[in-house]
């Protein structure tokens, strides 16, 4: 911020305002954000919280410097976050803030101070917390061995007949039960290559199903997936399952501080260019970056698309995740998580593969 001559950013992805107060705020699908933060260029933080966390916040959150409640009517919000920018000295000068942060709270800034430039800082945020710190990643350890928890509960359940849906609660209640603060996304348990929810689907020989996990623990993501075989596989879903093995051994291999982005995905593009399974490839996607969030809101991204960042540095977290998608073998990929170290890196996910897919 003060590199850049931001005097105050404002926020409100739920992540995000995790990672600036330590609130864990009350999360819904269809609950619309009702929390930000404030982080001043001089260091002090500011907590506009839901109406009903704002005793709690008040008395168990000692070091936040100043707490106000976020209200429900819209001219009292835009009141509350004035009053916090101009009473702290905001009133002109860079306002930065992220891609949830109301538009309706903008605008309105906009008007009550014509001196203020406001910053889309999205991408900036993710690029500012891109190294992890010692303490962050071990958090980060205990939300994947939470992670594995969950994998564990998913893949014991496996077996013809269960539905999928099955599969999603006994992950689920077995990752809450080991300590997950929340479910960062609803678990992805599918049997269809184009549909990443689970549903009552019920699983049947010959197919493949793709578990796909992300929680969160103390506010940090814990996220990998793997790829089983019910019944038994084809050799068409085994040639698929080997490559994206294959491909995940390309990507981790080329993973040291200094490595240029686009190489990494490139060495998985030469294994599947190589294997001919191009046509059902995620090739947007390689990896991406995870800590407080996941991609594209925490960097790197590596892909056919990149994000801000473009070499490795120590201290970063990766989920590699190249996958095919075949609606006539179903979705096949396996997802590992990844610390760049100082002279290379360290996989942190040791969870096993599907023995009957990775049979020769």
């Amino acid at each position: 911020m003060r590199k850049e001559g931001v005097k105050a950013l404002l926020v409100q992805r739920y992540e995000n305002v995790r990672y600036l107060t330590c609130i864990r705020p009350f999360t819904s699908l269809i609950y619309h954000p009702r929390y930000a933060a404030i982080l001043f260029d001089d260091g002090r933080v500011c907590l506009l919280t839901e109406a009903g966390d704002l005793a709690h916040a008040k008395a168990k959150m000692p070091w936040l410097d100043e707490i106000r409640v976020w209200p429900y009517d819209n001219d009292e919000i835009i009141k509350n976050v004035s009053d916090a920018l101009s009473e702290n000295g905001v009133s002109s000068g860079q306002l930065a803030f992220d891609d949830v942060t109301s538009p309706t709270v903008l605008f309105a800034l906009q008007k009550i101070f014509p001196d203020l430039q406001l910053i889309d800082w999205t991408a900036t945020f993710g690029v500012a917390r891109a190294r992890k710190s010692p303490e962050e990643i071990q958090v980060i350890r205990s939300a994947v061995e939470i992670a594995e928890v969950g994998m564990a509960a998913a893949r014991d359940a496996i077996g013809e007949g269960v539905k999928e849906s099955v599969l999603a609660a006994r992950m689920v209640a077995s990752m809450i039960e080991a300590g997950a603060d929340s479910i960062a996304t609803f678990p992805q348990v599918s049997t269809d290559a184009n549909r990443r929810m689970a549903s009552d689907a019920r699983l049947r020989h010959g197919q493949v199903v793709l578990l796909d996990i992300n929680i969160s623990y103390n506010g940090y993501v814990g996220d990998f997936a793997r790829t089983y075989s019910v019944g038994g596989p084809n050799a068409e879903q085994k040639h698929a399952f080997h490559t994206q093995i294959a491909c995940l051994d390309a990507a981790i291999g080329a993973v040291k501080p200094g490595v240029d982005i686009a190489d990494v995905h490139d060495a998985v593009k030469e294994v599947v260019m190589s294997a001919g399974l191009q046509e059902h490839w995620a090739d947007y996607i390689t990896g991406h970056g995870v800590g407080a969030s996941i991609g594209p809101f925490e960097q790197p991204l590596i892909g056919s698309t990149l994000g801000p960042m473009r070499t490795l540095e120590e201290g970063m977290v990766i989920a590699f995740e190249p996958g095919f998608f075949d609606p006539k073998l179903g979705p096949i990929r396996n997802e590992e998580m990844v610390l760049v170290t100082e002279t290379g890196h360290e996989v942190l996910t040791k969870f096993g593969y599907c023995a009957k897919l990775g049979a020769p």
